[in-house]
């Protein structure tokens, strides 16, 4: 994965292996906000700046990507597996317009549709399969991730006419291994998920601390790719810890409630 500042000073990672399809992970860097805690790109709502710096910080952040932020649809996101098909007339949802609808992924086929996914440690996972013009946006916690919601949302963009063969994944910066510390009933549902046969200490492995572990979120989520068709070589995983960097990133695990809020973003 690779890192660019863009004219702005937005900083992001972007993957080759999405070209040409338009897309990017933010960090904290480029942005109007000016809380301690927000500071700079903040693009979550509710976290301390007032909205018009958010919905500008948006624009900064997607101009960087050179995709109009009238046409991205991001959501309230629940911490589930729910999945969803929009398109073009979703544009500016729950931005510029109210949210009335939830969910943890977006699915579309619609040329000038951008989606977006906000984390602060959880999985961010943009998906494309640039011949169909097919793409997803992911937001995978832990809850989403023991429920598959990578291979539900692969289910949804082979609906649409994409290929598992053919689908580009970009997993971009997130908690790492060493600095997510669970306990026993979330180590039981990676294990349930992953499937003891394939369990490895990249997925799970004891911290030190009586009945917790450390669990890698990314590896995970490549397990659950690779299971439904993904080609390794198409999956592109960041290296880059939303914990432990904490002047490119903002971190829910470092900092708590007061914190700012980052995206992905991919658009057609």
């Amino acid at each position: 994965m690779q890192k660019r500042t863009d004219y702005n000073g937005v900083t992001y990672f972007y993957s080759e292996g999405l070209y040409p399809i338009r897309h990017g992970f933010s960090t904290r860097l480029g942005g109007l906000s000016k809380l301690d805690y927000t500071k700079s790109l903040n693009l979550g709502f509710y976290r301390g700046d007032k909205d018009i710096i958010v919905r500008k910080n948006i624009e900064r952040f997607c101009e960087a990507l050179d995709v109009d932020a009238h046409t991205l649809c991001v959501m309230p996101q629940t911490h589930s597996t729910d999945v969803r098909v929009v398109g073009a007339a979703d544009g500016g949802h729950a931005i510029y317009t109210p949210a009335v609808f939830s969910c943890d992924a977006l699915v579309t086929d619609e040329t000038g549709t951008a989606l977006g996914v906000r984390v602060a440690d959880c999985v961010p996972i943009l998906m494309a399969d640039p011949g169909a013009r097919v793409i997803a946006a992911v937001h995978a916690g832990w809850r989403g991730t023991v429920g598959d919601i990578v291979g539900k949302t692969i289910q949804k963009m082979c609906f649409l006419g994409a290929a598992p063969e053919d689908i580009r994944v970009a997993i971009g910066p997130h908690i790492s291994m060493q600095n997510y510390e669970v306990g026993e009933d979330v180590a039981r549902a990676v294990l349930n998920a992953v499937g003891e046969d394939k369990l490895t200490l990249g997925h799970l492995r004891p911290s030190g601390n009586e009945g917790k572990f450390l669990c890698g979120l990314g590896a995970v989520n490549i397990t659950l790719l690779l299971r439904v068709g993904i080609h390794a070589e198409h999956i592109d995983l960041c290296d880059e810890c939303t914990y432990a960097n904490a002047e490119l990133f903002y971190s829910h695990r470092r900092m708590g409630e007061k914190r700012g809020s980052m995206m992905g973003v991919i658009a057609l």
